[in-house]
């Protein structure tokens, strides 16, 4: 009864992330911005797996910063650790240019999401 409760309370976003398997919208909005159409179901899955790891990494990466957005170096560090996790861990159909784009596009993202709070 307690889980009918809690599915029935859900919206139709929150409802779509934990069917996705995230955690939260921070998870599935990565998601979404790696996600393409021409995607095979292992593709996907993948995809799902980068987007938690790589968030995962993000926020425990500006929290060992004060200010992180602050400093140059600071910034380098989140934006080369997005650039190599997306490098390591994306399928191989994505190639350098789209690595390139998704990089920048997430760590915008990150820049502007996580600035205050970190």
């Amino acid at each position: 009864m307690d889980l009918m409760d809690l599915a029935n309370s859900l919206d139709k976003e929150e409802q779509r992330y934990v069917r996705e398997g995230f955690e939260n919208d921070e998870g599935i909005s990565l998601y979404e911005m790696l996600f393409r159409d021409d995607l095979s179901k292992t593709d996907i899955k993948t995809i799902r797996e980068v987007a938690a790891s790589l968030l995962k990494k993000i926020k425990a990466k500006i929290a060992k910063f004060e200010h992180w957005t602050d400093k140059q170096e600071t910034n380098a560090a989140v934006f080369n650790l997005i650039r190599d996790t997306l490098w390591a861990e994306l399928p191989e159909c994505y190639d350098e240019i789209n690595i390139s784009e998704y990089r920048q596009r997430i760590y915008e993202c990150v820049y502007t999401r996580y600035r205050v709070e970190a």
